[in-house]
């Protein structure tokens, strides 16, 4: 793996939440045109892939929390969050763990696999499919898949998916970041997410803010040399899109 050639300080973005939605949006939308070029065969319905292996920032957290208050979903929210106790939070984040590989550590990530159906489906359809955060949004595959048939996925369109999650961990640097039904109700503690926060019982979100970790800037990408020629096009386009009249290369500068 090498260092790309692309690297954001390690400066805290100091950006305010409409900007750093901004960003968040204009990613999404570069990448889902990016990856667009690959023949799915992913469909509505299809959820194989759904599982509680979902980690997400603040930045998305919040978005998921602003459209589940806008839809009147609060009551079930918490339903779900009171329901799913046996997921298991990440150890190490992932621009952690490539400054670990990236400085030659051997760091174990750990075992963090759970294949238990995420709680956000019903019927084999996502709830919460307009804000879904970008760990549901990499997902796809070239061959319909199940659980004894996993996804097919070319293996540069991996390492495009971490470097695109290093960057959003980068963007939410500092801020609440792991499991989703961890930083979900971390974040409900907010005095904005009242009518959600008041159902939780204090046993519940004490136990989400401990499994959640910060956020970390951006080291490098773990990118190799053999897939960045497929890889450089997505990031440059990142980079140079522009937010109010900076790149988001800029942005993510501190500039």
């Amino acid at each position: 793996m090498q260092l790309w050639h692309f690297s954001p300080s390690r400066q805290q973005v100091n950006k305010t939440t409409p900007m750093k939605k901004k960003i968040l949006l204009t990613i999404y939308t570069i990448f889902e045109e990016w990856g667009g070029v690959i023949d799915e065969a992913c469909h509505k319905g299809c959820s194989s892939c759904c599982t509680q292996n979902v980690t997400i920032t603040a930045q998305e957290g919040v978005g998921i929390l602003r459209y589940i208050v806008d839809q009147n979903m609060s009551a079930w929210l918490v339903e779900k969050l009171r329901c799913t106790g046996n997921h298991r939070p990440p150890t190490t984040t992932t621009n952690d763990f490539a400054a670990a590989c990236l400085g030659g550590e051997d760091i174990d990530p750990g075992d963090q696999q759970n294949f238990s159906a995420c709680p956000f489906l019903e019927k084999k359809i996502c709830r919460i499919y307009p804000v879904r955060p970008f760990s549901c949004r990499l997902f796809l595959s070239t061959k319909i898949c199940s659980p004894r048939q996993p996804a097919l996925v070319p293996d540069y369109y991996f390492e495009a998916a971490t470097a695109v999650n290093q960057l959003l961990e980068h963007l939410g640097q500092k801020e609440p970041w792991g499991n989703m039904l961890d930083v979900l109700p971390a974040l409900a503690g907010s005095c904005k997410f009242k009518e959600i926060a008041d159902h939780l019982t204090p046993e519940l979100t004490r136990k989400a803010r401990l499994q959640t970790l910060k956020a970390s800037p951006l080291p490098g990408f773990l990118l190799s040399k053999e897939y960045a020629p497929q890889v450089s096009p997505l990031l440059e386009s990142i980079f140079s899109a522009k937010i109010d009249g900076k790149s988001i290369e800029d942005i993510l500068n501190g500039k």
